[in-house]
């Protein structure tokens, strides 16, 4: 069988008839870009304010804490034994500034700061499949002779 270039001509007529449609769709809009802003170095605003709560007592309160909670595990009451202690931290917690929290919570000598990145696990219920958010701990050394009791922190 031949072909004499019938086919060629009803593939340009239906592409031409295409055309013709593609007047009555929806144009897209135009995007509008927001202009770039220049990045400005963060201004420190962490102040610490006393305040007299009894007589004799005072209270520090640090408007930006970097230290969540004490994080329970198993290596974690393994750690206590070796004078150590683990916490979890806010994501963008550093060195410094875990250190300087404890010592002002907990009024004890901060020898090291060690930070761990904790990743995001995959958790299923059921057929629905989502993630538990990755976090950050702080495992803090104590100078010899210091110790955190959580029970009367």
């Amino acid at each position: 069988m031949k072909n004499n270039g019938a086919g060629k001509n009803q593939k340009s007529k239906i592409k031409n008839n295409m055309s013709a449609l593609n007047l009555f769709k929806k144009s897209k809009p135009a995007i509008k870009r927001k202009p770039r802003v220049e990045k400005v170095e963060p201004i420190e605003t962490k102040i610490e304010i006393t305040q007299n709560v009894a007589k004799g007592s005072n209270l520090i309160i640090t408007p930006v804490s970097a230290i969540l909670h004490p994080y329970v595990s198993e290596k974690a009451t393994r750690l206590e034994g070796m004078n150590q202690y683990m916490f979890k931290v806010t994501r963008f917690a550093n060195k410094p500034e875990v250190k300087k929290a404890i010592q002002n919570r907990y009024k004890v000598t901060v020898v090291a700061v060690n930070m761990i990145n904790m990743p995001s696990k995959k958790r299923t219920v059921g057929r629905h499949v989502g993630t538990k958010s990755g976090f950050r701990k702080a495992i803090v050394t104590l100078a010899e002779g210091d110790s955190i009791n959580f029970a009367k922190a």
